[in-house]
């Protein structure tokens, strides 16, 4: 982890921190600027010492710590949000009710359901709960956690299991980054994982997203092990990372159609070298016949929906949403595709400001969104790089997933929300550290990462400044 990535990243943090809080008042809390401040210098001061103490250590020692590393983290954070930030803010244990006051009571609902011996079709149960087919993936995830602990505890024990699957994340992302860009890049952004501060977060609260990245990051490991080993591929070996993407449909379906769209990707493609054509008409043919019998409807569904939202421009109208509604943002309707598509490896960018007190969320997460906003320049490097020199073949899988989710979020009404990045967090984090890998031995990328910096200080200034002016608060 080179000084000139750290060093210079952590002081124009602060400079642009106290940029904005100097230029347009209304600055966060202490609690606030505290926990963005500290996990942002956890994450590169701790990814620094431990690729610097951990350099000789073998694969399995560093796995290991990597593991327990991305737990402790997470432990600590869970369980101050457990016992004292979600208590004395929410006023509840489990955190913002937005989404958890349903999930929890569904969860609960379907472990009475088991317990009870099916007494009634699930369609039913469904119905009741007034639930989508692609939102029972996470209840069901928490009704197995209320059955396996006799429904004793709702929210610490799955708070404990949200940590323990977010430490796994790193050892997936070692995984998928050694098989494509080596050893070096593996550790960092193994790290960069485990250190997440974005990643960390989701842990204290009975949102679904620690979950689901847990699921992704398990199936491109799963999948691409599968599609770029050197043995022969069989129905048994691509089986476990289909069926887990088959899950993620049940989480959230526009994510899982892109990983199945990923995968065919990979098979039209990838370099013979990665791929023979062979294995490229195997694999077509097992991962269609699953689909085609598991899941044809919904992808059919599914893609028709995203086809309607694109043409209805369901955008254009959330964003005027946005602009009229109580506390909104008036400038919130010259946003829409044409704007964040550019910016969409780098946004959203930190709220060091307070423009509406509810926005907690993003004030905390600032030194995290901060972290993706200058990570984006090695990874949009690299994509570069990668097309120029037609690498990208040799990596398609992974790049069609991330590019894919990417292009879905900037055709839908959540491309400058985080919690919807999130799926996507470790994928960049990967891309990120082999760009930062490559940086090491060019002058001159370092150079453009120092002036990339400089942007980033003018990017925050406009960022808080919109979010005060469109509400008139400057």
């Amino acid at each position: 982890m080179p000084e000139w990535a750290v060093g210079k990243s952590v002081v124009v943090f602060f400079i642009a921190f106290a940029a904005c809080t100097l230029a347009f008042g209304y600055p966060m809390e202490l609690r606030d600027a505290v926990i963005s401040s500290l996990s942002l210098l956890i994450f590169f001061y701790g990814c620094k010492s431990v690729l610097s103490s951990r350099v000789r250590a073998n694969e399995k020692t560093f796995i290991k710590s990597v593991f327990v590393i991305g737990l402790i983290a997470r432990l600590a954070w869970a369980m101050y949000c457990y016992f004292i930030f979600n208590p004395e803010y929410w006023g509840t244990i489990y955190g913002d009710g937005a989404d958890t006051t349903w999930y929890m009571p569904f969860g609960a609902a379907i472990a009475d359901w088991i317990r009870e011996g099916f007494p009634v079709p699930f369609s039913e149960l469904m119905d009741t709960w007034d639930s989508a087919i692609d939102d029972i993936g996470y209840p069901f995830w928490l009704a197995i956690i209320n059955l396996l602990t006799s429904g004793e505890s709702d929210v610490f024990v799955p708070f404990v299991v949200k940590c323990i699957v977010g430490a796994c994340c790193g050892i997936s992302i070692y995984h998928v980054s050694k098989r494509h860009f080596g050893e070096g890049a593996a550790r960092m952004a193994a790290l960069f994982v485990a250190l997440n501060p974005n990643m960390i977060y989701w842990c204290g609260s009975m949102f679904k997203e620690a979950e689901m990245v847990f699921l992704c990051c398990l199936c491109v490991d799963l999948v691409d092990k599968t599609l770029t080993s050197g043995s022969k591929l069989t129905f048994k070996s691509l089986l476990p990372g289909v069926l887990v993407a088959i899950y993620i449909f049940f989480f959230r379906s526009a994510l899982g159609l892109v990983l199945f769209l990923a995968i065919f990707a990979h098979v039209v493609m990838a370099s013979s070298r990665v791929m023979s054509a062979g294995k490229k008409i195997i694999a077509g043919v097992m991962v269609g016949v699953v689909l085609l019998v598991g899941m044809g409807d919904r992808i059919r569904t599914q893609a028709e929906s995203i086809r309607e939202a694109v043409q209805s421009d369901q955008q254009d109208v959330n964003m005027r949403w946005r602009a009229e509604r109580k506390g909104g943002n008036s400038f919130a309707v010259y946003a829409g595709k044409t704007v964040f598509a550019p910016l969409i490896f780098t946004i959203p960018f930190p709220s060091f400001n307070v423009a509406l007190e509810s926005q907690v969320l993003q004030r905390q997460l600032s030194g995290g969104n901060y972290i993706k906003n200058i990570f984006s320049f090695f990874v949009i490097l690299l994509m570069i790089l990668m097309l120029v020199s037609g690498e990208w073949r040799k990596h398609v899988f992974i790049l069609a997933y991330t590019l894919g989710y990417l292009m879905s979020l900037v055709l839908s009404s959540f491309a400058q929300s985080s919690r919807f990045h999130m799926p996507i967090w470790p994928m960049l984090m990967l891309f990120a550290a082999y760009g930062i890998q490559m940086s090491k031995s060019n002058p001159r990328y370092r150079r453009w990462f120092g002036y990339a910096l400089i942007v980033e200080v003018g990017a925050c200034l406009a960022w808080n400044w919109f979010k005060l002016a469109g509400r008139g608060m400057i």
